[in-house]
């Protein structure tokens, strides 16, 4: 028989070290996801178990003064402690693979029959003294003893399996997670086998509490550094567990539409104020969060009736609440109105803050705490200010559209398959086309022709706008490399500001142009207006730098009622471009006609050119011309041509004897 012989040194160190990862958890915020409460179980549960092993070691040294009851008592604890690692250890290595989930429950309690027989074994221990038990007041190890490292290498036989068969679900730091708790299992087990008084679990618990604790979620990078609320990351993972738990879930997102005037009225200090308080008082609700300086009565009472929901800041100044009791998002939202039709106290100010909000009920088709964030970028917008609206299955369906359009639109980057068209632009001093505009088109099999309109946002939001900048870019050099023989000054290509903000872009498009031997000249980058307005800095940057090597740059979707022109004077800019709304307004009203004509007087004299975009009729074609812009584009001269046709049409109208531009003068190419 082997009696049982235990050390101090071992678990007094792991208690120490395990004490200090216990301080720093909760020191911290606890992020409402799975693996935190897990995490938060497993470390109390390391605690008291180094806790008892310390007793058990007293126990086994001293077992002749110490009542046989108590020693029972002592170890039948200790060893349940220990059977309950390795069951922690294969549900947090199933937690990684969100696959905790109802219907698995049966799966998951067949691979816990090991642990559970083991645990029963040691349960009727002082009767069958089968595990240990004592003679002449000391304990020894029982037949089954062994069984307690049964468990543990099936535990690790269970992540293993779960590791392979899952391994699309692991990225490499949760990986290596599940690696460790393999390692330390097995090297415990296989320790104690061989040196039965080596008590080395405490050490491997306290080790693998340390490679769990710097698995689990960065605080920092989950919280919203002005108003300590979780920030969106915290609530679309928050999001995806309550879809792994199968749990029904109701949302409640909001935008403070007031913030930017209180910011240009009485300063951003007062705007970040009014913002912290707003986040107090939706923290109210959550359960890791207490009022800060004093709170509401009501909400006080609010929070202990009621479950609770977690807040969170998006950005800006959008919010959102996320409950998982539909008593509690109804009485939430009911609350939130009422808050906001008073009004608050911010440093002595009295001010009165407009709630935009909408409720999502059911969401059970949102695959993903990214796809319900699509949903609110898409919906809040067009909530009416001050409104309060519920999310319907129409609106439903438009966003599954709006977010199947974003996998269609990556697939056709990714295999090329978007198109270019050219549309030349008409020079009214020569009646020549010198000139070209590249167009993107998505022609997909789902929807049809899609107008960039409509893809080009959802690509900025979806963080394509650079891959789909290049994929134009490169396209245009082909076709400037075809177009050798044709006399056009150069091809105007539109920009992301994605791409205008960005540092490597300058580098990107010279090695582009580098790469298809395309002068720098030859490339004109059309500019959004709202570039302008919000990225001054990088873009002025940018700018100057692909200015000196001879790029071109125009302006874009200047409105006629802008009145500025004065930033034109500190851009690298050579061009500028009215649009057909400049053009409609200045038909519509003569005050605006002179306005519109005295903008192209001080285009030229500032050596601006200025390019009319809209002729799309005879009409307006003469009505422009008689305005004396520089260039001109529409469809009245020439409509956007895939690039054999373009450079057709080019070089057939160019070779002709210049004339007034019109209708008679038209060569129309087909796309064969």
């Amino acid at each position: 028989m082997n009696a049982m012989t235990f050390s101090y040194a071992y678990p007094i160190c792991a208690l120490l070290f395990l004490l200090v990862i216990l301080l720093h958890f909760f020191s911290k915020r606890q992020l409402p996801v799975i693996r935190n409460r897990m995490f938060t179980v497993a470390i109390l549960l390391s605690c008291t178990y180094a806790v008892f092993e310390v007793f058990a070691t007293m126990l086994t040294r001293h077992s002749e003064s110490v009542p046989l009851v108590l020693g029972y008592m002592v170890l039948t604890i200790f060893f349940l402690l220990r059977i309950a690692f390795p069951v922690l250890m294969i549900l947090h290595t199933i937690s990684i693979t969100q696959d905790l989930k109802k219907r698995n429950i049966w799966a998951i309690a067949i691979m816990m029959i090991p642990a559970g027989f083991c645990a029963l074994v040691i349960l009727t221990s002082p009767i069958s003294g089968q595990f240990f038990h004592a003679d002449n007041g000391i304990f020894y190890r029982g037949n089954l003893f062994s069984g307690i490292h049964l468990v543990s290498a099936l535990a690790v036989l269970a992540c293993m399996v779960c590791a392979i068969l899952r391994r699309n679900m692991f990225d490499c730091g949760r990986f290596l997670t599940v690696a460790a708790y393999v390692v330390l299992a097995s090297t415990d087990a296989v320790i104690e086998y061989f040196r039965p008084g080596a008590n080395v679990s405490s050490v491997a618990v306290a080790s693998a509490m340390l490679v769990a604790f710097l698995s689990l979620p960065d605080e920092k990078s989950m919280t919203d550094h002005l108003t300590g609320l979780l920030n969106l990351d915290a609530m679309m993972n928050y999001i995806d567990e309550l879809i792994a738990r199968e749990t029904r879930y109701y949302v409640i997102v909001m935008k403070v539409e007031n913030i930017r005037r209180i910011n240009s009225i009485f300063g951003y200090t007062i705007g970040s104020l009014t913002l912290r308080s707003v986040a107090e008082f939706l923290s109210t609700f959550s359960p890791d969060l207490k009022e800060r300086h004093g709170g509401a009565a009501d909400a006080r009472k609010l929070q202990r009736d009621l479950p609770p929901a977690w807040a969170f800041r998006l950005m800006s100044n959008q919010f959102a609440v996320v409950s998982t009791e539909e008593k509690t998002h109804e009485k939430l939202l009911a609350y939130l109105q009422k808050r906001f039709d008073e009004p608050w106290m911010i440093r002595g100010l009295e001010l009165n803050l407009t709630l935009t909000s909408a409720e999502m009920k059911d969401v059970s088709a949102l695959g993903s705490g990214e796809e319900l964030y699509k949903v609110v970028e898409i919906m809040l917008p067009s909530v009416p200010k001050g409104d309060t609206v519920t999310l319907s299955e129409r609106e439903l369906e438009r966003v599954e559209m709006h977010i199947r359009m974003e996998a269609s639109l990556e697939r056709a980057l990714d295999k090329g398959a978007l198109d270019i068209r050219f549309q030349p632009v008409l020079s009214l001093a020569t009646g020549r086309f010198t000139q070209a505009e590249a167009l993107v088109r998505f022609d997909s099999e789902e929807w049809g022709d899609v107008p960039p309109s409509d893809f080009i946002p959802i690509a900025e939001k979806r963080g394509l706008g650079a891959k789909v900048d290049e994929f134009v870019l490169r396209k245009t050099c082909e076709w400037i490399r075809d177009a050798r023989d044709v006399e056009l000054d150069y091809v105007s290509i539109n920009v992301s500001v994605t791409d205008f903000i960005s540092e490597a872009f300058p580098g990107k498009l010279c090695s582009i142009l580098k790469e298809y031997g395309v002068p720098y000249k030859k490339i004109m980058l059309e500019i959004p207006d709202a570039a302008v307005k919000t990225t001054m800095v990088l873009m002025l940057q940018n700018m100057s730098f692909l200015s000196a090597m001879g790029v071109g740059f125009a302006m874009d979707g200047v409105p006629l009622s802008a009145g500025d022109l004065a930033q034109l004077a500190m851009l690298p800019i050579s061009v500028l471009k009215l649009d057909r709304s400049v053009v409609e307004e200045a038909e519509a009203s003569p005050k605006a006609r002179i306005l519109f004509e005295n903008m192209i007087d001080l285009l030229r004299k500032m050596e601006i050119r200025s390019v009319v975009v809209g002729a799309e009729t005879a009409a307006s074609a003469a009505w422009i011309e008689g305005c004396r812009p520089d260039m001109v584009q529409g469809f009245y001269y020439a409509r956007p041509m895939d690039g054999k046709t373009a450079l057709a049409f080019v070089q057939r109208t160019n070779s002709q004897a210049p004339r007034k531009p019109g209708i008679d003068n038209v060569i129309t190419v087909s796309d064969e």
